[in-house]
């Protein structure tokens, strides 16, 4: 059965934080809409696509209600909104398939090379869900939401991707991370080594953070298995 690609339109950094600050100041679902509605018509015209780009943000921050999903927005509470790309990565990790998959792509190719073009990344999206025209356009689009939240930058007037690298040392930020990657790779236990080199945070660094501050946060369990210290998201979630 094919996946469903439910990331067809690019958004970026101050959408994300927009619809954030909706949540936490306790606008309702259908209030967001009206107003993420109002906001993105100063952009877009065609009603259809001012309507799949507020269902893609709601998505992000409204549509879930977990430990994860407090933490984040407890966590991104005290980050200034530059701050909080880390944050909205998770939450993006965890609801859409085709940028887990994206991201996990480009991370892999810039382990090998510093600059990699789009039909090098087609390439190998199109390997692991099909060659479809709907999966050309979403990926088009989520490669537009990385440069346009500042993951990566076009390398020049043809179509090659350079990485940009942002220093993440707050542990709730990189406790987000680690867990949106166990439960979007479905991963029942992962190394602190393993995490922090992990292609789907390809533009994270991680700064002044060690698997200690890892040992404290409550949905994150450390256990030993061998000779390994490894962590796994404690359930239930909710």
């Amino acid at each position: 059965m094919a996946k469903i690609v439910a990331f067809s339109l690019p958004i970026d950094l101050n959408q994300l934080n927009e619809v954030y600050e909706l949540y936490i100041a306790g606008v309702s679902r259908e209030d967001a809409r009206t107003r993420l509605d109002e906001q993105i018509s100063q952009h877009l015209s065609s009603k259809d696509t001012i309507r799949k780009t507020r269902t893609i943000l709601l998505n992000v921050w409204y549509d879930e209600e977990s430990i994860i999903h407090q933490s984040a927005v407890e966590a991104a509470r005290y980050l200034t909104r530059s701050e909080r790309l880390p944050v909205h990565w998770a939450m993006m990790l965890m609801r859409f398939p085709i940028f887990k998959d994206l991201c996990i792509v480009l991370g892999n190719l810039y382990e090998l090379k510093d600059c990699v073009s789009a039909a090098q990344i087609k390439k190998e999206i199109f390997n692991k869900w099909g060659a479809r025209s709907t999966l050309e356009t979403s990926l088009s689009k989520n490669l537009k939401t990385l440069r346009d939240v500042g993951a990566i930058k076009c390398a020049d007037k043809s179509a090659n991707y350079e990485k940009c690298v942002h220093t993440v040392s707050d542990p709730n930020a990189v406790a987000l991370l680690f867990a949106s990657i166990l439960l979007a790779t479905e991963q029942q236990y992962m190394t602190w080594e393993s995490f922090i080199s992990h292609p789907a945070i390809f533009p994270f660094s991680i700064c002044n953070v060690t698997q200690a501050d890892m040992a404290a946060v409550p949905y994150l369990a450390m256990e030993r298995m061998g000779e390994q210290v490894v962590f796994r998201v404690i359930s239930p979630l909710s």
